[in-house]
């Protein structure tokens, strides 16, 4: 008997992995082997054991970083004279790479269908085998995959559509018309249990000759339409489905394979939509699949594309109006579907970030994106969780009335993307804490229209030279000479990072942007001074602040940050060494006498009231009156707190010591 270690790497995935829990079920099942399973690496239990083979699975090539460290973490933990071994998709489309890299490793490259893949007896089977769900059992206090109650599975193998983007041609190049998979649910069943969900990876299941026969052996398995399922765990019933999950070929979509799919418990069809030249078949599939009782569908929209070939047509790079295009004449299919046959079609988009098969990161950016345009899709998706909406109402507050409000959406600063929509009410929330949510959602409002209003006043081409790789550089506002540009260019920058700016601005910009944050956007100078007011800002930052808005602004933050607090030690000495720097006549070291006072009690509301005004008004002498007049009256409470305290006399000497030294400190004018 052998020790089996199987790894994935510590990439984030949906699905387990499927190659490895068949590997799992040949080593355990057929060969007798002990086997463990990990995610990234072991627990630390077992840290220090070797193993005799070790398999490390890989996905896609953007995760080489997290996939390298996996292949030399099992390097380390293999026995001396074992084996390490790959495979996968990275390891199939880039096996240079992993030779490169990894001269020891021995790369598997394709399907484990085929004599010698592993140096083992049988193991030309594996591919065929069903999966060991027992070793999920290995990760589940690290990892648990979003889709783990379903047999996961093929009824054909391969494409035959050949598109350039697609890595299928070179992972399956044959095509299988079916594959049955009856023996393995019924295996499963008995070794691990029932599962709610049949998920299917076929990559082009609608071209088998064999469809009818694949469809029939799905209902015999229990996934007709309206199946249900007994959870054997808590006894409770609910609805099945089945899922193609690498989508269904909309060119070959026919009224009989509609028919045949809607008597299936799918949910949802998936119906690639990759190119907007597409769009007629893709509204005649789904249309095909409403019409025969299909009420749940979705699609994958690829988007930061190239030039490709595939289906037999050829394709331009895609743009972000035919991304929109695209999730727009999904959501409309939606609507008319749903109106026509009187009952809810529902239809999601998820966009898919296409990037090349040959990319070792994330990196890859179409010709007709950008950065800027490729990150605020992302915040546009967040609160759809991903996908694009079937609603018209939420899916043109989200993505816009039209292609030109979109493209506009996207050029606009990350922060205020998220900040777009209507107020909603909130359940239990009191009218104070509504009105105070309602006010920063107003503002909001009133920073996403100044913005929009900016963007509509310039060269936009011009404009997206400046903010389209998504850096934004504090000193290169000084060389945009548009005002308007200017003015939107500061919009992208946090309350910290327009302090930056105003710090490395040249006298033109800083004119104009004073202008613009006082008089025309008040808003801007009330963040900068919250923002000032709430963290530790630096006596670099304060300087910068009295530079560009006069000792005002000192003032302002005092008002908008609690006095007397114990915790303003440090910020109250910057405070004083801008002071010094800027000539203001005010002891700020003064402040850090106040938490004292306040946390012995000597303090009335008026007379905190009073202090605040002192200090907002620079009046130091009358600070110190107020202090000095309450001197004795946090003597008396220090004496009669340590009266029962053993050593007493001690502690009132050092008590006598510290309020003298206190004294003369306050006395000081």
């Amino acid at each position: 008997m052998s020790d089996i270690l199987l790894i994935e790497p510590n990439y984030k995935s949906t699905y387990p992995p499927i190659g490895l829990m068949k590997i799992a079920y040949f080593h355990r099942y057929m060969q007798g082997d002990y086997v463990r399973f990990a995610k990234g690496k072991l627990p630390d239990a077992l840290s220090k054991k070797k193993w005799d083979r070790v398999y490390v699975t890989t996905l896609f090539t953007f995760e080489w970083d997290i996939t390298k460290e996996a292949l030399e973490y099992a390097l380390r933990v293999v026995k001396e004279g074992g084996q390490v071994y790959t495979g996968g998709i990275l390891a199939t489309l880039m096996p240079e790479l992993i030779r490169d890299n990894f001269p020891e490793i021995i790369n598997n490259t394709g399907l484990l269908n085929h004599k010698g893949t592993l140096g083992l007896p049988h193991d030309e089977c594996i591919d065929t085998l069903p999966l060991d769900y027992g070793i999920l059992e290995d990760v589940k206090d690290v990892c648990t995959y979003p889709a783990h109650d379903a047999y996961f599975t093929y009824m054909t193998r391969g494409c035959g559509m050949n598109c350039t983007f697609c890595a299928v041609k070179t992972l399956e190049p044959s095509y299988q018309p079916y594959v049955s998979i009856t023996d393995d649910i019924h295996r499963i069943d008995r070794e691990f249990g029932p599962k709610k969900d049949l998920l299917l990876m076929d990559n082009n299941v609608l071209r088998s000759p064999k469809f009818d026969q694949i469809i029939d052996e799905i209902i015999a398995l229990g996934y007709g339409k309206g199946a249900s399922f007994k959870n054997p765990k808590t006894g409770k019933t609910v609805q099945r489905y089945v899922d193609f999950n690498q989508g269904l070929d909309a060119f070959l979509m026919t009224p009989e394979k509609a028919k045949r799919l809607g008597e299936l418990a799918i949910k949802p069809a998936r119906i690639a939509f990759d190119h907007i030249e597409d769009k007629e078949a893709y509204a005649r599939a789904i249309t095909l699949c409403a019409e025969n009782g299909v009420d749940y569908m979705s699609n994958y929209l690829l988007y930061n594309g190239e030039d490709f070939t595939g289906k037999g047509h050829t394709y331009h790079a895609d743009t972000p109006e035919d991304l929109y295009e695209r999730m727009k004449i999904t959501m409309e299919l939606s609507e008319n579907l749903t109106a026509r046959l009187g009952r809810k079609i529902s239809i999601f988009s998820f966009p898919m970030r296409y990037i090349p098969l040959s990319n070792l990161s994330r990196g890859f950016i179409g010709k007709h994106w950008n950065a800027k345009y490729l990150r605020a899709l992302q915040c546009m998706l967040i609160p759809t969780q991903g996908k694009g909406v079937s609603g018209r109402s939420f899916f043109e507050a989200d993505f816009g009335k039209d292609e030109k409000e979109f493209v506009e959406t996207l050029a606009m600063p990350e922060r205020l993307i998220s900040k777009r929509g209507f107020f909603v009410k909130r359940k239990g929330e009191s009218e104070k804490e509504e009105k105070a949510r309602y006010d920063i959602w107003n503002e909001n409002q009133h920073l996403i229209n100044t913005w929009r209003k900016l963007y509509r006043k310039i060269d936009a081409t011009k404009f997206l030279e400046y903010i389209g790789c998504n850096r934004f550089d504090e000193v290169l506002i000084n060389k945009i000479s548009n005002e308007n540009m200017k003015k939107l260019y500061f919009l992208y920058f946090t309350e910290a990072g327009m302090i930056r700016v105003l710090e490395n601005a040249d006298e033109n910009t800083k004119k104009a942007l004073l202008i613009f944050i006082k008089e025309e956007l008040p808003i801007l100078y009330s963040r900068i001074i919250t923002y000032a007011a709430t963290i530790n800002i630096t006596a670099k930052q304060l300087n910068v602040l009295v530079d560009v808005f006069g000792v005002e602004s000192i003032k302002e933050i005092i008002k908008n940050r609690n006095l007397f607090d114990s915790k303003n030690v440090q910020f109250n000495n910057r405070l004083q060494a801008t002071a010094r720097s800027k000539n203001i006549g005010f002891n700020f070291s003064l402040l850090n006498y106040l938490p004292l006072f306040d946390s012995m009690g000597v303090f009335e509301p008026a007379d905190k009231n009073e202090v605040i005004n002192s200090v907002c008004t620079f009046d130091e002498k009358k600070l110190r009156e107020k202090l000095l007049g309450k001197l004795d009256e946090l003597k008396d409470i220090f004496i009669m707190k340590a009266a029962d305290q053993p050593g007493n006399e001690m502690i009132l000497r050092e008590i006598e010591e510290s309020i003298k030294g206190v004294y003369e400190q306050l006395s000081l004018f």
